[in-house]
């Protein structure tokens, strides 16, 4: 749903020759709390470094899930990779030592006592990394890791030990042990069947760069490829039921900043004015107010705005935000709703847009603050260098929709 705060940097976007202004005036508009330094310095940064480039927003893609799954699956993956039993793994692969590192496949399938055997060998060694290509077939990842915490214990220091199917993938291991050298980033040895770093040693020492081929028994993976499975449950998700998921969650849980029907005609200015407790700088050096400056935004540059804020769920506010005019006609009209109906979701906010013909946003905390709103309806625009808040009483409405 888009915010009020999101159309005006939109707009400032179109308009960089104007910025420096664009942040007095936002400053402006942050309200009481700019008087607070520390505060104020960090909101001005914020708005400076968001003119600079901002992200394409969410809403403009074609599909917003695929995002959230491809983060979903990241997420899967990242938390699978260090194993939750004191190991510490800031990356994928040990750091880095100076020497080739030594890459050993394994699986659950080589038996209890061989990966018993396997850990105290390459426990304290920082060129060796320990392989898993995920959890066995229908296991949660905690009961796995159990599992491995079971065969790590009384050892010290812990393995580096990793989940990582993209190795298995990457370097095409199908069968377990399998032990690959990997020196920036190529295998200069591979051997199969072997679980002895001694023997893999003796064999480094001699100079040997090339497969060895098969040493001894090989087994079966016992677990899953993660990274397979993460994909198959992903095509087998229900995107459109997803979908409507998410929407519904939206307007159940969407908070709203309510207020109530004006009961009468009223009219009051805001002072924008602002005093600097610092120089403010642009990230280009450029000085853009000087501490103890004091300043009006609108001198510089004009509102250009005309708020219209009402209650969408009272059909006479909707009435009223149709027909309340600005001073200045040249003034871009924005419509701010303090709430919407909740049951008729997106497609009430269809709707009352093709009934406005105009975007509908929703009224945020900030803006209402900061241009004290008591009641709706109420139009918020310039008058000379002050900002003029009009609130009008409106035939109340017998048929209310309730949010």
């Amino acid at each position: 749903m888009r915010s009020f705060n999101e159309s005006v940097e939109a707009e400032s976007k179109e308009q960089v020759n104007r910025k420096n202004w664009l942040v007095i005036l936002l400053l402006a508009l942050a309200g009481p709390c700019v008087y607070a330094e520390d505060e104020w310095l960090n909101r001005s940064q914020q708005i400076l470094n968001a003119l600079a480039g901002r992200p394409r927003p969410s809403w403009l893609d074609t599909n917003p899930y695929q995002a959230e799954a491809q983060r979903q699956a990241l997420d899967i993956v990242n938390a699978s990779k260090p194993l939750a039993m004191g190991a510490t793994l800031p990356s994928q692969q040990p750091a880095s030592s100076g020497k080739p590192l030594r890459v050993m496949y394994i699986s659950f399938s080589l038996g209890e006592a061989v990966l018993k055997g396997v850990f105290e060998d390459a426990s304290g060694q920082d060129d060796v990394l320990l392989v898993f290509r995920g959890p066995k077939p229908g296991q949660k990842l905690p009961a796995f890791f159990a599992d491995l915490k079971m065969l790590l214990k009384d050892i010290e220091p812990v393995p580096n030990i990793v989940i990582d199917p993209t190795r298995f993938q990457k370097w095409q291991v199908t069968m377990v042990p399998e032990i690959i050298v990997e020196d920036n980033g190529k295998d200069i040895l591979r051997v199969k069947g072997v679980t002895s770093l001694d023997w893999l040693s003796s064999r480094q020492s001699v100079g040997r760069h090339t497969d060895l081929g098969r040493f001894g028994e090989i087994y079966e993976i016992a677990e899953i490829d993660l990274l397979e499975e993460i994909k198959r449950r992903l095509a087998a998700m229900d995107w459109p039921q997803k979908q409507q998921q998410a929407i519904a969650r939206f307007w159940e849980t969407r908070k709203f900043e309510m207020l109530p029907s004006a009961q009468e005609d009223r009219n009051r200015v805001i002072d924008l004015t602002v005093t600097a407790p610092r120089d403010l700088v642009a990230a280009n050096g450029q000085l853009i107010i000087r501490a103890g400056q004091t300043i009006n935004p609108l001198e510089k540059m004009p509102f250009s705005l005309c708020l219209v804020v009402f209650d969408a769920t009272e059909k006479s506010q909707v009435q009223a935000a149709q027909q309340l005019s600005c001073q200045d006609k040249k003034a871009r009209v924005m419509y701010l709703a303090t709430q919407l109906p909740r049951q008729d979701g997106w497609e009430g906010l269809k709707t009352l847009e093709t009934t406005l013909n105009a975007p509908v946003f929703l009224l945020t905390s900030d803006v209402r603050q900061r241009f004290q709103l008591q009641h709706v309806p109420a139009v918020i625009e310039q008058a000379g260098n002050r900002i003029a808040v009009h609130e009008r009483k409106v035939r109340a409405n017998a048929a209310k929709e309730h949010s």
